[in-house]
C-alpha cells in the first residue's frame, strides 16, 4: 500500500498503481484514510473514493486546489440543507484536511449493499414495468425535493443511491435550498434535467411520469404543462451531449487527454492510453505502409488499415488531402477525423454501439489544418450486407437482427441524428447488438420534431433499404420490422415504406 503524498492527490497516475489500487492518505487530525477504490477523479480539483477510516467504511471526496476550502464548504452546506428538511443523504461523519493545509477532506458514511440509479435502471433494461416503477419512484423524490424547496443543479442519476426501498441524496456540492417550494417554471425545468438522463425511448411516459410529479406537489398536469416539460427534455438533452461531445472531448477532462502544439493537436481516451497506442500515433503513416498493417481503403481522399495494438487491433482512418484546392478548403475546418471521434463519443453517451474512439490527431501548421487521423477499436463482426447474405443464418436470428436494426434507426430518430451514409457496410453485426460505423458525416439537429429533419430521417431510411433492392425477402423482412417499431409514424412513407404490411392486409 502506497503513502499518499500531495502529488498523488493532483492525479499523478503512477501514484495510484496501475489499476488505482489502495492507498493511505495521512490526514492533519493524525488519522489515515484508505482509499481502496477511486471512484471519480477530476484532474486537478477533486477525488472521490471509497474506503476506511478508524475502521468503518467511507466515501471520502477530496478536494484540492486554490478553491478546495469554497468547494468543501459547499458541500457540507448542501448535505446540512438536506438533513434539515427531511431528505435522506449519506451522513457526514467527519470533516479535516492535509497535514500541510493543501487540501480538504470530507468523508460520508458508506451506505452497504446499495448502487446508484443509473446502474439500477441498466440493470432493469429488459423489464419495461419495473423501470417504470423505478422513474416513477425517482420522480417523487425529485418533487419531494421541490416540494422542500430544494433545487439540485447537478441531477445525475448517479446522485441517487438506492438501497432497498430506500433513495439517498448525493452530492451537496449541487444543493441549493430557497424559503419556500419552487415555482412551476423551475421546478419543470429541474425535473426535464432528471427526466433527460433517461433512456429517449423512455418518453412516452412523460405523461405518466408527470402525473406522479404533480400528485406530490398537488397539481393538476395540463397539455400546456406536459408540452413545456416535453420541450425541455429534449432542449437540456440536446445541450447536455453537444456540451459533451461537441467541446468537452476536445479539451483535457476525465475522460480524455489534449496536447495542442503548433504542429499538432492530439486528444486521446485516458482509459486506452499506452505505449502501443502511443507508437501508432507517433507514426501512423509509417505503420499503414507496413506489411502487418491490413489495407481496408486506399482512396483519394482516405486510407483505411488495421494492424495489432499489443492485444487489440485498432483501425488508423487518416484524412488525406488530394491537392492544392483540397487542403484551402479544409484548413480552417473541424477534420473529418475530429467528427468522427466527437460523433463516436456523442452515441456511445447514448447508449448506441459504436468503435471505441482511442485518438484523434491532425497535423497543423499554426491554426491550419492538413493530414488528420482517427484512431478506434475494431470491431469484429460481420456487416449487415454479410449478415443476411449468409445463407447458414437462421431465419428466427434473421427476424431478431431485423428487429434490432429497426430499433437502431428508431433511437436516432427520435435522438434527431442523421448518419448521412448508412451503407450496409457501416453497419456491424455483434452478438445481438448492432454497431454504426463511419460517422464523420453524422450529425445531430437541434429542432429534432420539425420536417426538414423528418426529411433527412427519410432519405437515410431510404439508403438504408437501398442495400437490399436486389434481396427482396431481406428489404421485405427489414420493412416489415421498420412498421412495427416506428408505428405509423408518416415518416415511413417519405422514405417509401408502406404504413400497412402487405402481407397482413392481404391475409
Amino acid at each position: 500500500m502506497q503513502t499518499a503524498s500531495r502529488a498523488v492527490i493532483l492525479g499523478v497516475p503512477a501514484a495510484f498503481g496501475a489499476e488505482d489500487g489502495p492507498f493511505s492518505l495521512p490526514l492533519a487530525d493524525g488519522t489515515n484514510l484508505v482509499c481502496e477504490r477511486v471512484v471519480r477523479r477530476v484532474p486537478g480539483a477533486r477525488l472521490v473514493c471509497s474506503g476506511r477510516w478508524q475502521g468503518r467504511a467511507v466515501y471520502a471526496k477530496i478536494f484540492i486546489g486554490p478553491h478546495a476550502g469554497r468547494h468543501a464548504a459547499r458541500d457540507r452546506r448542501g448535505v446540512c440543507w438536506l438533513q434539515e428538511r427531511g431528505i435522506a443523504t449519506p451522513a457526514l461523519l467527519h470533516e479535516t484536511q492535509f497535514p500541510d493545509g493543501s487540501g480538504r477532506v470530507l468523508l460520508f458514511a458508506a451506505i452497504e449493499n446499495s448502487g446508484n440509479a443509473e446502474e439500477y435502471l441498466a440493470s432493469l433494461a429488459g423489464d419495461a414495468q419495473a423501470r417504470l416503477r423505478l422513474m416513477e419512484t425517482l420522480v417523487q423524490v425529485v418533487a419531494r425535493h421541490h416540494e422542500a424547496g430544494v433545487h439540485q443543479t447537478d441531477l445525475y442519476l448517479k446522485n441517487f443511491l438506492i438501497q432497498g426501498e430506500r433513495i439517498y441524496t448525493l452530492d451537496g456540492d449541487g444543493i441549493r435550498a430557497g424559503r419556500g417550494p419552487l415555482g412551476p417554471r423551475r421546478s419543470l425545468r429541474n425535473l426535464a434535467q432528471l427526466l433527460s438522463k433517461f433512456d429517449v425511448e423512455d418518453e412516452v411516459h412523460l405523461p405518466r411520469l408527470l402525473q406522479v410529479y404533480a400528485e406530490v406537489r398537488g397539481w393538476r398536469p395540463d397539455a400546456l404543462r406536459l408540452r413545456r416539460l416535453a420541450e425541455a427534455v429534449w432542449q437540456h438533452r440536446y445541450e447536455v451531449a453537444q456540451e459533451y461531445a461537441m467541446r468537452k472531448v476536445l479539451r483535457t477532462c476525465t475522460d480524455v487527454q489534449v496536447e495542442k502544439r503548433w504542429d499538432r493537436f492530439l486528444a486521446v481516451a485516458r482509459a486506452e492510453d499506452g505505449p502501443e497506442l502511443r507508437a501508432l500515433i507517433e507514426r501512423p503513416d509509417d505503420w499503414l505502409e507496413r506489411p502487418v498493417c491490413r489495407r481496408l481503403k486506399s482512396g483519394n481522399t482516405c486510407t483505411i488499415g488495421v494492424l495489432a495494438a499489443g492485444a487489440r487491433r485498432v483501425v488508423i482512418k487518416r484524412y488525406n488531402v488530394k491537392n492544392f484546392w483540397h487542403g484551402v478548403k479544409i484548413a480552417l475546418r473541424r477534420s473529418r477525423a475530429v467528427r468522427s471521434w466527437c460523433n463516436a463519443h456523442l452515441l456511445r453517451m447514448y447508449g448506441i454501439a459504436t468503435a471505441r474512439p482511442l485518438a484523434v490527431l491532425e497535423r497543423r501548421c499554426g491554426p491550419l489544418r492538413r493530414q488528420a487521423y482517427f484512431l478506434a477499436d475494431w470491431v469484429d463482426g460481420p456487416t449487415a450486407a454479410e449478415f443476411f447474405a449468409d445463407p447458414s443464418v437462421s431465419e428466427e436470428r434473421r427476424r431478431h437482427i431485423a428487429e434490432r436494426l429497426a430499433e437502431l434507426l428508431h433511437k436516432l430518430y427520435l435522438l434527431g441524428i442523421e448518419h448521412g451514409d448508412l451503407k450496409a457496410d457501416n453497419l456491424k453485426i455483434v452478438g445481438q447488438q448492432v454497431g454504426v460505423l463511419d460517422l464523420d458525416a453524422l450529425r445531430q439537429y437541434r429542432h429534432a420534431r420539425g420536417a426538414w429533419y423528418r426529411m433527412r430521417h427519410a432519405r437515410d431510411l431510404r439508403r438504408f433499404l437501398q442495400n437490399w433492392q436486389d434481396a427482396p425477402p431481406v428489404r421485405a423482412l427489414l420493412e416489415s420490422a421498420l412498421r412495427r417499431v416506428y408505428g405509423p409514424d408518416p415518416v415511413l412513407r417519405q422514405a417509401g415504406i408502406s404504413i400497412l404490411d402487405e402481407k397482413a392486409s392481404v391475409s
